[in-house]
């Protein structure tokens, strides 16, 4: 097809079928029926086909005519599609967000509120990974990813970072372990057990870190997991204890044979936080998540 034929002239050789008729067709788009007909001139000039029969009392298509219009009603149908799916784009009720989140907040609050806000908006696709909260802080500041969720202390450059939610720290011992019947313990209780550790990075792990300085020991790692849920496992298979995320651990304390005791100490909670590059350049459908994760988050992020 010329470049030269466009959208506007398409638009106004199906109106003039539908109509059959340049006057009603020029009236449709609110233009002089010499335009209209200057136009299709040169449709069959440039094509040198006669498109239309000119009738007394009106027009109607040749056969070459109607494979233009089948032509152009499919063109003008997906130009239409096209603009309403931008149309969403630029409104953020379709688009694609890239997370990252440690794997607390996966076992936490983040996959209910995620299903909230695909109720809301259907056509947008997150894309979910699990990180250990350092990378997910470096994912953010690489740009592999939109939003960013972690917890504990871990240089975030020039990212904007924002509170999120809280969870606490547990404790999981083996069915029959002498601390089995507890309620709660003490970190000073634990000093002389082995410790199922989780990788380094995470921000369990630092926090461990500290707190084992802190009180002049050195942690006893018997073995090193990559995941809460796999230390629980090898807590069930009496390898040691673990420290984990509450709710992980009081899930899989029903299905397995575990116990989960709360920790004592004040570092036990942990504050979660959201991190962006800069919530103005973030694309319109993560930024519609900020809000949805943190409402009131646009005042504070201005």
């Amino acid at each position: 097809m010329s470049p030269r034929v466009d959208l506007l002239t398409l638009r106004l050789f199906v109106a003039v079928v539908e109509e059959s008729s340049l006057t009603k067709a020029a009236e449709r788009y609110n233009i002089a029926n010499s335009a209209v007909s200057k136009r299709i001139s040169f449709l069959e000039e440039t094509f040198k086909i006669e498109l239309l029969h000119r009738l007394h009392k009106g027009v109607e298509p040749t056969p070459e005519g109607l494979a233009l219009l089948r032509h152009a009603r499919e063109i003008l149908r997906s130009v239409d599609d096209l603009e309403g799916e931008l149309h969403e784009f630029a409104k953020g009720t379709r688009g694609s967000i890239r997370v990252v989140a440690n794997e607390s907040t996966i076992f936490g609050y983040l996959p209910e509120e995620l299903s909230a806000f695909l109720d809301r908006f259907p056509l947008v696709q997150v894309s979910f990974q699990a990180q250990t909260s350092h990378a997910v802080v470096q994912s953010i500041i690489d740009n592999v990813a939109d939003i960013g969720i972690f917890a504990g202390e871990f240089p975030t450059a020039d990212l904007q970072v924002f509170k999120y939610k809280q969870d606490r720290i547990a404790v999981v011992v083996p069915k029959g372990h002498e601390l089995a019947r507890r309620k709660s313990v003490r970190f000073s209780d634990l000093l002389d057990f082995d410790l199922v550790d989780q990788e380094p990075n995470s921000s369990i792990d630092a926090v461990l870190s500290r707190a084992y300085v802190e009180a002049g020991r050195v942690l006893r790692t018997r073995i090193r997991v990559s995941s809460s849920e796999a230390a629980c496992r090898m807590v069930e298979a009496n390898l040691g204890i673990a420290f984990v995320n509450e709710r992980i651990a009081t899930c899989l304390s029903r299905v397995t044979g575990i116990v989960s005791l709360r920790l004592d100490e004040p570092w036990a909670v942990r504050q979660h936080r959201l991190c962006v590059r800069g919530f103005g350049q973030l694309p319109i459908a993560a930024r519609l998540l900020v809000e949805h994760l943190i409402p009131g988050i646009t005042a504070r992020a201005s």
